[in-house]
């Protein structure tokens, strides 16, 4: 469930302090409402491609600026970020294939 991606994302970035908490990360990382994780939870419902798209751009940008500095906390983050970009991109390619490998989509 791709929603465990998120929490998983979320919650190691918290514990950096790169954001404070659920409703920052859905917000600024996921360009979603606050409770959007909560939601997906409640619904049982996997996170959508845009959300893991935009988090995945999101990381992407920071791994890049961070991987400039010297500092090696930033230099941390940039390689953690790199990881995160990746669970997010192993998401949505399995959304993708569930999508796709249908019977009646592989067109037999």
């Amino acid at each position: 469930m791709s929603v465990r991606v998120l929490e998983h994302i979320r919650d190691a970035m918290i514990r950096e302090g790169i954001v404070r908490n659920t409703s920052e990360f859905c917000v600024g990382w996921l360009g979603k409402s606050d409770c959007y994780i909560r939601t997906l939870r409640h619904s049982r419902l996997d996170a959508s491609v845009d959300a893991l798209i935009t988090c995945a751009s999101k990381l992407n940008h920071y791994a890049t600026r961070l991987e400039q500095s010297k500092n090696a906390q930033h230099i941390s983050w940039a390689k953690q970020m790199r990881e995160h970009k990746m669970l997010c991109e192993d998401a949505i390619e399995r959304q993708a294939r569930s999508k796709w490998m249908k019977p009646e989509r592989m067109g037999a």
